[in-house]
């Protein structure tokens, strides 16, 4: 079954000013030649208009390839995952939560 994820990301902190413009140089470049898994479904991908990081939401039933696909950019970024389901799915979902806690109130 496949899973969505909320990926945040930041770059890292440190280096002079020209270490952080050669690792920009060399990301940007790994971009150009870099392609995320096929396992992966990448519905969204922004990035922060600081320049700092940004978000993307990813669909995939492989954590593993998903795993690939971060530590390859972890010397830039460090990463946040979070594990979501679309609103409408969660609502019959919180609706037998509420239930099973209500019957012990």
């Amino acid at each position: 079954m496949a899973m969505k994820f909320v990926i945040t990301y930041t770059s890292r902190a440190g280096g002079s000013a020209s270490e952080n413009v050669a690792g920009a140089e060399a990301a940007s470049k790994l971009l150009s030649n870099w392609s995320p898994s096929q396992a992966a479904t990448i519905h969204q991908w922004v990035q922060r208009c600081d320049g700092n990081g940004g978000f993307a939401v990813i669909e995939t039933e492989n954590g593993g390839e998903l795993f690939k696909d971060l530590a390859t950019w972890s010397a830039w970024n460090e990463f946040h995952l979070y594990p979501v389901v679309d609103v409408l799915d969660s609502m019959p979902l919180m609706e037998q939560a509420l239930g099973v806690a209500k019957s012990v109130l």
